[in-house]
């Protein structure tokens, strides 16, 4: 169940909303949630403008605006969940949209060091749902999806003295 905010959600961040109803990328994060032992889900995201493929990021995310649209939502699934799941993929932005991207994803490290929150991704590096199956199969070609999602989802130690940017 993806829900707008709750104590006892698993708040997943990807990178900006679809332009298509995302259903795909839900069903994985609702599967990575019920693995972790959440019952609910919450989703948010880096950036507020919506793209067909998280590439357009380096256009669309030249402005800061975007970016700061994001952080009101974040904020407010941040405040009111358990844990979060990383999910906003593992290669950042080319270009200008670059610099905003990792000020973003400090920002966001910032705020879940400040909340105490517990994090987890997959693998090495907070890959997106759409990349889930493909980091499994080969680190783990023998097991079935779901197993060898349970075996990937990481914890993720956020520093907070390398997280200091308010």
């Amino acid at each position: 169940m993806i829900v707008e905010s709750a104590g006892s959600a698993l708040v997943a961040v990807l990178a900006n909303p679809p332009l298509t109803d995302g259903r795909r990328t839900l069903r994985r994060v609702e599967l990575a949630a019920r693995l972790l032992g959440f019952p609910e889900v919450g989703v948010a995201n880096l950036f507020a403008v919506p793209s067909r493929a998280t590439g357009a990021i380096a256009e669309l995310g030249i402005e800061e605006k975007g970016w700061l649209e994001a952080r009101s939502p974040l904020e407010g699934q941040l405040a009111t969940a358990r844990g979060v799941l990383l999910a906003y993929g593992a290669s950042a932005p080319t270009g200008r949209a670059r610099t905003h991207f990792r000020h973003q994803v400090e920002w966001l490290h910032h705020r879940i060091a400040m909340l105490n929150l517990p994090a987890w991704q997959v693998g090495d590096g907070p890959r997106h749902p759409s990349r889930w199956q493909r980091w499994t199969h080969r680190t783990y070609p023998e097991v079935s999806f779901a197993d060898a999602l349970r075996h990937s989802l990481v914890p993720v130690y956020i520093d907070y003295q390398r997280s200091s940017r308010p």
